[in-house]
């Protein structure tokens, strides 16, 4: 369940940042431009692709360290 919160969480801070952002990054960029999307969307589509990655990682980074801890 928190981890749940953790995701949707990071998921809304990392693709509102990449909205605001000036500049386009990794990896949403590449997959954007792999799928030929039309300009006035490019950016939309690369920041929800970057807060999936993004967030994936950062939920995953969570649920091994929670994995730990419980362990001890």
């Amino acid at each position: 369940m928190f981890g749940t919160l953790i995701f949707i969480v990071f998921f809304a801070l990392f693709t509102v940042a990449s909205i605001l952002m000036p500049i386009q990054f990794f990896p949403g960029s590449l997959i954007e431009e792999w799928l030929n999307i039309p300009e006035e969307y490019g950016n939309y589509v690369s920041a929800v692709i970057n807060g999936l990655v993004y967030s994936t990682i950062t939920w995953l980074v969570f649920l091994i360290i929670s994995k730990k801890i419980t362990e001890e």
